[in-house]
């Protein structure tokens, strides 16, 4: 089995975590074309520069993963020349339990008892299984429109783009047929962009600005929001293996994808 092969990066400025998601393998002996799909974090801080590289790519549309509360938070995106935009919102799993204001009201003793031992892992734990169980209607939809012609190249993203990004990723891959490990490691790739990730939730852009005389634990008690774990997606496959028995059936009777448009899945991805 050919192993996973990346494209050469492309720098942007200000959009974090951006990659293309081409160069893997399936089991059957295809690769994924480069140049098609590509996965990042939020547009709103888009230079000029990162607009200009991306309408190079000669995207068509762009699928934004982001709730209107993150959008008021983030700003809206810039999306390049030439490109559609389709909002498709899910609420961050990272944020289900209100994570920013539980760090900007709780005092520090009482947030190392919230999120300490081991606390913080099994919210995304949880998080990462709800993206299976309670999300089904916009992957759906992403993954019908990813089966027409016309929506590519594309690229999709969330705020950091490692959650909800991250399982719109694997389900493509697995959609396909590329190896598990492969998938696993496509998923992995997100702890790279580590430090453009914190720049969101740091001053001075205000997202998690902290209380007076405090500062945040980056190092430890916000690790597992701001990184992924391979914890993490093995807890979305054992969601997926619980509920639908295996990832065929979550795909077609838990998404509602057809034959037929898995097949125009394949067609549009795959050499």
């Amino acid at each position: 089995m050919p192993p996973f092969r990346e494209s050469p990066s492309v720098a942007l400025d200000r959009v974090a975590n951006f990659r293309d998601l081409g160069g893997h393998t399936t089991r059957a002996g295809a690769r994924v074309r480069f140049g098609q799909l590509f996965r990042s974090g939020h547009l709103a801080h888009a230079s000029a520069a990162d607009l200009t590289q991306l309408a190079g790519l000669g995207l068509q549309r762009v699928f934004d993963f982001r709730t209107l509360a993150d959008i008021k938070e983030e700003g809206a995106d810039r999306v390049p020349e030439g490109a559609s935009h389709l909002r498709l919102p899910m609420p961050d799993p990272a944020r289900d339990d209100d994570l920013r204001a539980i760090l900007t009201s709780t005092p520090r003793s009482e947030l190392k008892k919230l999120l300490g031992d081991g606390k913080a892992v099994a919210m995304m734990v949880h998080a990462a299984e709800g993206l299976v169980r309670d999300r089904r209607e916009p992957y759906r939809e992403f993954m019908t429109e990813l089966s027409r012609a016309e929506s590519y190249p594309a690229l999709f993203h969330c705020s950091a783009g490692k959650d909800r990004a991250g399982w719109a990723g694997t389900v493509i891959l697995l959609a396909l047929g590329v190896e598990p490990e492969q998938v696993v490691e496509q998923y992995l790739l997100s702890n790279r962009n580590l430090a453009s990730i914190r720049q969101r939730l740091e001053a001075p852009s205000g997202q998690l600005e902290a209380p007076p005389g405090q500062e945040w634990d980056l190092g430890g008690l916000l690790m597992p929001f701001l990184e992924v774990r391979r914890e993490y997606i093995e807890a979305s496959f054992a969601a997926v293996r619980a509920d639908w028995g295996d990832f065929d059936r979550y795909l077609h009777e838990g998404l509602g994808i057809t034959r037929a448009q898995r097949a125009q899945l394949e067609e549009q991805l795959l050499e």
